[in-house]
C-alpha cells in the first residue's frame, strides 16, 4: 500500500508540474553502508534486527556493515568467522547490509604437538 501512495505522489507531482526529482534526491553516501566485498544488499521487507550471514567456501567474514533508522553501522568481527549472526544497536528493521570477505587461510599446527 505504501508503494501505491508513494507513485501517486510522484505522479501527482509529475501531473502538477514538479517535473522530475532532482539528482540531490538520492540519500547522503553518509546514510548508506559502504559496499565492501559484498557490494550493498537490500534486506528483505520486513527483515528484523538480527541477521545472519554465512561466507561462501574458502572465505570468512571480516566485518558487517548494517543500515537502520538514520544511520549505519559497522561491526567487526574478530577474529573472522565462516557464519556470524549480528544485530543493530537501534533495534530497529535492517534496511540494507554489506560484509567484508577475507580468504580462509588455515595454518597447521606446528609439528609436535
Amino acid at each position: 500500500m505504501k508503494k501505491l501512495l508513494a507513485a501517486g505522489a510522484v505522479a501527482g507531482l509529475v501531473l502538477l508540474g514538479g517535473g522530475a526529482m532532482p539528482a540531490s534526491a538520492a540519500p547522503p553516501a553518509d546514510l548508506v553502508c559502504p559496499g565492501l566485498s559484498s557490494g550493498k544488499i537490500d534486506a528483505q521487507v520486513g527483515e528484523d534486527d538480527t541477521i545472519t550471514l554465512t561466507a561462501p567456501d574458502g572465505f570468512l567474514i571480516s566485518s558487517v556493515c548494517l543500515k537502520s533508522g538514520p544511520g549505519f553501522e559497522i561491526i567487526p568481527v574478530n577474529p573472522p568467522l565462516a557464519e556470524v549472526t549480528v544485530s543493530t544497536t537501534s533495534g530497529k528493521d535492517i534496511s540494507h547490509f554489506s560484509y567484508t570477505l577475507v580468504p580462509d587461510v588455515y595454518t597447521p599446527p606446528p609439528y609436535g604437538y
